[in-house]
């Protein structure tokens, strides 16, 4: 007996000095910036049902809106007559070929189209709807039909047709209906030089939507582009969500040869800058499907000439919150 009891004692010893030497184990503090790097997160929801407008300069999301909340958007530069489609809500659109808005359409049976992710007035998917003359643009009459895409909640929304009826003395007069031709409206939008766009919802009529073009630098969204699928090596129209450029005088270059940390004002003259929209895009993560989450490509780096001309360097560190759930794009960035 007095032998069980030594045992029994030396067991407990050595149980409370393991005890004493692995304490539990404590929580790693939050990641701290580098000094002068701020770090700042664009919240757009497991959802992805929030477009945020970022500000550089202030380190700042100047707005933020839902990005069901408009259908399309009509270039407001004096010499652009571009329409481009909320692609966030993943919209297509087909030119019937047809000038007789009283006809009624189908849906089916079409080759729909989305814009091109890169923001190119030239190669959007309603595409040239009239012919130049001056600063008006005499339209071809075309009806188009528009698929207004998804809800973030993934409802379908519907459809409407189209018509561009003139861009005459800086005013778009457009109409558009439900297919059968009911719920008919006419609407005027008269260009702003302040603004990139001017914004129709085919619910709401004009909405505002951005902000004054040289207040903003950046967009954190959801967008539409042709993604390869490695399962069959094809380009297929897919959803993604990313970082789009404010196409008023904002242009980036990526710089994935070069750590963030080691990115200095000397480097920017070997880069080469663009307007192209998605040149920061969305490809800074890639889905691991074993783990069932984001992973953020460890080189991701990018230089950015904001609307007043300076210069930052930028790079995302997450994709997911606190506790894994997608939608908040944690980025670093620092001024030059």
């Amino acid at each position: 007996m007095k032998q069980v009891n030594t045992i029994f004692i030396l067991v407990v010893t050595i149980s409370l000095l393991m005890t004493s030497c692995f304490r539990e184990d404590e929580p790693l503090p939050p990641y701290v910036s580098p000094p002068g790097v701020h770090t700042t997160s664009a919240n757009m929801g497991p959802l992805y049902g929030k477009q945020l407008f970022y500000d550089l300069e202030t380190d700042s999301f100047i707005r933020i809106i839902d990005r069901d909340s408009w259908d399309l958007a009509f270039s407001a530069e004096d010499n652009q007559h571009a329409i481009f489609l909320n692609s966030s809500k993943f919209m297509r659109v087909v030119n019937t070929g047809s000038t007789n808005f009283s006809q009624t359409f189908s849906s089916a049976g079409w080759e729909w189209r989305i814009d091109n992710s890169g923001g190119w007035p030239d190669s959007t998917a309603i595409g040239e709807w009239g012919n130049v003359n001056q600063l008006n643009v005499v339209s071809n009459q075309y009806v188009y039909l528009i698929d207004r895409g998804y809800t973030a909640n993934g409802n379908v929304i519907g459809y409407k047709k189209l018509q561009v009826i003139e861009l005459t003395n800086q005013t778009y007069k457009v109409r558009f209906a439900n297919l059968d031709g009911s719920q008919e409206q006419t609407i005027s939008l008269n260009k702003d030089a302040a603004y990139n766009f001017l914004f129709l919802s085919f619910t709401q009529g004009i909405v505002e939507i951005e902000p004054p073009k040289a207040e903003w630098d950046l967009l954190f969204s959801q967008y539409a582009t042709p993604v390869l699928q490695e399962s069959t090596g094809i380009y297929e129209d897919y959803s993604v969500n990313g970082i789009l450029l404010n196409p008023y005088l904002v242009t980036a270059t990526r710089c994935f040869d070069k750590p963030f940390s080691e990115l200095q004002y000397s480097d920017i003259g070997l880069y080469s800058f663009s307007k192209k929209r998605d040149i920061i895009g969305y490809d800074w993560k890639v889905f691991d499907f074993e783990l069932s989450t984001y992973i953020i490509v460890s080189n991701n780096c990018y230089m950015i000439k904001n609307v007043d001309g300076d210069y930052y360097k930028l790079r995302v560190i997450s994709f997911t919150d606190n506790q894994g759930v997608k939608g908040y794009t944690t980025f670093e960035v620092a001024k030059f």
